[in-house]
């Protein structure tokens, strides 16, 4: 078997930190209530509150009085409430960090975590997949897959080129570079082409954005949004039914013991993908190799240990007949 079950002490330690986790993702969904700062502004004489957002708009809330007063001191009571609770949430996160590393539960690149931070604070609309898909499905299966399977010096963005108008309003201004170079300042373009997809840090890390396409290599409107000189992502063609297919999601841990929300796609669809592009004739023999292996891991992972995930309709009708049929008929413990 291509993997090990956690021991008990281990999915104990990784319960309570995803719990933590989940308490500071819920906190921080209601950070827009304490968004900004309030102020007092004179205009002709008078004084009016004026509550401040992030890109300079400004809203009045009336002249100062009574009223507008205890506005102000309850916004800022709250805001430094909020701040405070944060702040602590963080701090029990990093000692709980230590537990993670003891029981050897720090598993994800550090520098796909910060990559993947930096995309999620802008609100970009994204999915992992590829080999670091893995570690998601490990995670929900409570399990520790051997690195052989795991081991990989890339990550693999994939962005819905439908979505590209939303993502180009996300960045605010920004590039998808920028936000990279902003977990870490050493990304660069592999090669100056106005179509380069891929970037790399100093110590050779890699990221690929990628997108479905119906042709290979050719522009879709998702590449017209984006600036000149940013990445664009590139189209491959079967990238469109993991587009199709259903979103997974769990809570991991960076290699320093911080958890991080990664996002792919379903693990039944993930089987169906790598098993198709291992049958691809121009597939290079060594990835052929590991897309086979990697598909009946996780084959075996879904029928021993992820067995709450029956197929739905939703994979079903993002593939094509024939390749849930050739998938089912290699994978007899996996039914498709």
């Amino acid at each position: 078997m291509s993997y090990q079950r956690l021991q008990p002490e281990q999915s104990r330690v990784a319960v309570n930190a995803i719990q933590l986790f989940e308490a500071l993702e819920q906190h921080r969904g209601q950070a827009r209530q304490v968004k900004g700062s309030m102020h007092w502004k004179r205009i002709h004489g008078r004084e009016y509150l004026y509550r401040a957002y992030t890109g300079g708009k400004n809203h009045s809330l009336g002249p100062r009085s009574a009223e507008t007063e205890a506005i102000r001191e309850a916004f800022d009571t709250r805001k430094a409430e909020h701040q405070a609770r944060e702040q602590s949430l963080k701090e029990q996160l990093q000692l709980h960090a230590a537990y993670i590393r003891a029981n050897r539960l720090n598993r994800f690149p550090v520098a796909g975590a910060r990559v993947i931070r930096a995309l999620q604070r802008r609100n970009l609309p994204f999915r992992i997949i590829g080999t670091n898909a893995l570690y998601a499905y490990e995670a929900r299966a409570g399990v520790r897959i051997e690195p052989e399977h795991l081991a990989t010096a890339d990550m693999d963005v994939l962005m819905d080129a439908r979505q590209g108008l939303r993502i180009v309003t996300a960045l605010e201004g920004e590039t998808l570079l920028s936000v990279i170079r902003s977990s870490d300042r050493s990304f660069e373009p592999l090669t100056d082409t106005p179509y380069e997809f891929r970037a790399a840090n100093a110590q050779g890390y890699m990221i690929d954005l990628i997108t479905q396409a119906a042709e290979v290599m050719a522009m879709n409107d998702f590449e017209h949004h984006l600036e000149a000189g940013d990445l664009k992502p590139v189209g491959i063609d079967s990238l469109k039914w993991a587009i199709a297919s259903p979103r997974f999601e769990a809570v991991v841990f960076d290699e320093r013991g911080m958890p991080l929300r990664l996002s792919t796609v379903d693990p039944r669809a993930f089987v169906l993908h790598k098993h198709y592009v291992s049958q691809r004739s121009d597939r290079e023999p060594i990835k052929r190799h590991r897309d086979e292996a990697q598909a009946q891991l996780i084959a075996t992972l879904l029928g021993n240990e992820l067995r709450e995930l029956s197929t739905t309709l939703a994979v079903e009708r993002a593939f094509p007949h024939l390749v849930r049929q050739q998938a089912s008929t290699r994978f007899d413990d996996f039914d498709v």
